[in-house]
């Protein structure tokens, strides 16, 4: 079955609740609290919309909006698949980029772009008595590097590594399969490039 307007993805989980402390201790975050920070926001494609041309293949990995698994009733199409709605040139399209299965390489779709922060802070947040309450992070400056070159770098002409500036609340983050943590955005959100 080859969907028309989406993509359909294959869900094994849909968030990162375990985690492992320093002290090799590991906790089960109750996400019913807080589902935002452990969502999984990447899946195995399993469907290409009929009626997009896309740089996706069946096996690729899907990176999507954080919706996807926060409202599984409203997304999933049966056991374990869901589909994550893709319009290249709208911002209701919560398909954001495929990775390919064979290279690992990043493929933007429709004109996303990634950027990776540089200038964020991150530290571990415990009690006195040593009990982990979570991270602390502090944005020190709103600029970032381009993560990789897609459709909606070429229109600003940036290249991979460029530090720009963007403009303030249009920093979703998403962190990809390979531990990555990137901020999702569209081309008009970047204000300026750092020469």
């Amino acid at each position: 079955m080859q969907p028309l307007y989406d993509f359909h993805i294959k869900l094994e989980q849909y968030f990162k609740d375990d985690f492992k402390l320093s002290s090799g201790l590991v906790l089960h975050k109750d996400t019913r609290f807080d589902d935002f920070e452990g969502r999984i926001s990447f899946a195995e494609i399993i469907g290409i919309p009929k009626k997009f041309e896309t740089p996706a293949a069946l096996g690729d990995t899907l990176v999507f909006h954080h919706h996807i698994n926060q409202e599984p009733e409203k997304y999933e199409v049966g056991e374990g698949v869901a589909r994550v709605s893709y319009d290249p040139l709208n911002y209701q399209g919560q398909a954001y980029a495929a990775i390919d299965k064979e290279t690992g390489e990043v493929k933007m779709l429709g004109n996303w772009v990634f950027l990776k922060a540089v200038s964020r802070k991150q530290e571990e947040n415990t009690s006195a008595s040593g009990l982990f309450l979570g991270h602390k992070t502090e944005e020190v400056k709103q600029e970032a590097t381009v993560y990789c070159e897609g459709e909606g770098t070429e229109e600003l002409g940036l290249n991979a590594g460029d530090l720009v500036g963007y403009s303030r609340n249009s920093d979703y983050l998403i962190t990809l399969p390979n531990g990555d943590e990137v901020y999702r955005m569209k081309p008009d959100d970047i204000i300026y490039k750092v020469n």
